[in-house]
């Protein structure tokens, strides 16, 4: 295993990535990078600035570079097959760090960002998909060193990490090529058709989404979803990619702490980076994301289901598209011997006070923006008109009819709440 790992961003060296003892990483900002972007800069980060000083005890680079890491049996996995245990952030980053969230790429130290001469893109059959997709518990992601093709992603969900061509097929990522696209299957419960509702209904209200698209591999729901950290290039280039952090990343927050219960960040944190780093209308859209999360019953929006995307040569975010949005209370759950179960409706942040998705209303959704900032007047205007354009959009929005019928019944008690 590489003495050090370099972070690189846009083709710059922004921070060496040194081991320390107790799994911590140690950080040595690149002078290339305070070259490009200059001290205190937030474009790698609003919670870990460009040369900010990181003592010995300092957690804020294990936390940032933590935070690209899966979740539960996908990091096991990984960390199996890098050989180390799954607190060993940096083991796990030396061996699937070459293809992460937003623009950020974690070699060995001396190797560079293109050095591969075998990145491209190879075209899959349905056969091919078939495997990728059944063997996620054994490869993760669908990484595949062989090809050197060694991707790191957040979330708990099982996920592949693939490419697609103009017409439609789907391609395998080899060497340094960012994969372009998200596939998650169905798992114990079916959230793919939910989801894809969800996205469906949130175009229909004017919110930014990324492409998604619902497929049936071999009769498994898959949602497929177009990456919005990644910018097509012209015929025969490789995709750029564009730099993001969600909601922990940019309050300095460990994964571990991403609901608001843990210790995690309030949506009033998240609120604050949009307004102190980016344009304050971005702090609306987040108010009418919020409402939207509540109107389709998502109680599990949490810290890292929120997401800043950075501008390459100017200190400035902006909010990323919704995603990972589904109906959490319209799940169909079993329990391990296959019993039904009541839909958690504890949320993951808290709405105006209130911790439980079933008893938000418009006025507490009114409290929360007011609490950001947002004047009282000007928020009943927003989440008004929010709620009216979801009850507005479900009936001609293709989908699983049993979740729409679900987000009516909750946007409509919400409304009639007041």
């Amino acid at each position: 295993m590489a003495d050090r790992l370099v972070a690189w961003l846009y083709d710059t060296p922004v921070a060496a990535l040194i081991r320390g003892p107790e799994f911590r990483i140690r950080l040595e900002w690149r002078p290339e990078g305070i070259e490009r972007w200059g001290l205190g800069s937030p474009a790698l980060s609003v919670g870990l600035p460009i040369g900010a000083p990181a003592g010995p005890r300092d957690t804020r680079g294990l936390d940032f570079f933590e935070n690209i890491l899966p979740e539960g049996p996908a990091l096991e996995r990984m960390a199996a097959l890098a050989g180390v245990r799954p607190v060993d952030t940096y083991g796990i980053l030396a061996a699937f760090g070459r293809d992460c969230a937003g623009a950020i790429m974690v070699l060995p130290d001396g190797d560079r960002p293109g050095g591969n001469e075998g990145s491209g893109y190879s075209p899959m059959t349905l056969g091919d998909l078939q495997r990728v997709i059944g063997t996620l518990d054994v490869t993760p992601l669908a990484a595949a060193p062989e090809r050197g093709f060694r991707p790191s992603l957040a979330g708990f969900q099982r996920k592949a990490l693939l490419g697609r061509a103009g017409d439609g097929t789907w391609q395998l990522p080899s060497g340094d090529a960012p994969s372009t696209w998200i596939l998650k299957p169905d798992g114990p419960h079916a959230m793919a058709a939910n989801e894809a509702t969800c996205l469906r209904l949130a175009a229909a209200c004017g919110l930014p989404v990324p492409q998604a698209d619902l497929l049936d591999v071999a009769g498994l729901p898959v949602l497929a979803v177009k990456r919005y950290d990644r910018q097509d290039a012209p015929a025969g280039d490789i995709p750029v990619r564009v730099h993001q952090e969600d909601g922990c990343q940019s309050t300095a927050t460990p994964p571990g702490l991403k609901y608001e219960e843990q210790g995690g960040p309030a949506l009033r944190d998240f609120a604050g980076v949009i307004r102190n780093f980016g344009d304050p209308r971005d702090v609306t859209g987040l108010l009418r994301r919020t409402t939207f999360n509540m109107a389709v019953g998502n109680a599990d929006a949490h810290a890292k289901n929120f997401s800043v995307l950075h501008e390459p040569d100017i200190p400035a975010v902006r909010l990323a598209p919704l995603y990972d949005v589904l109906s959490t209370i319209a799940l169909e759950l079993s329990d391990s011997v296959g019993q039904p179960m009541r839909a958690d409706t504890h949320l993951a942040q808290r709405v105006g006070r209130q911790a439980d998705i079933r008893k938000v209303t418009t006025a507490s959704l009114i409290d929360e923006a007011v609490s950001w900032g947002i004047r009282r007047r000007a928020a009943s205007a927003v989440v008004t008109e929010t709620l009216d354009q979801v009850l507005a959009a479900i009936p001609a929005t293709p989908g699983d009819a049993r979740v729409l019928a679900v987000i009516r019944e909750q946007a409509e008690r919400i409304s009639r709440a007041g």
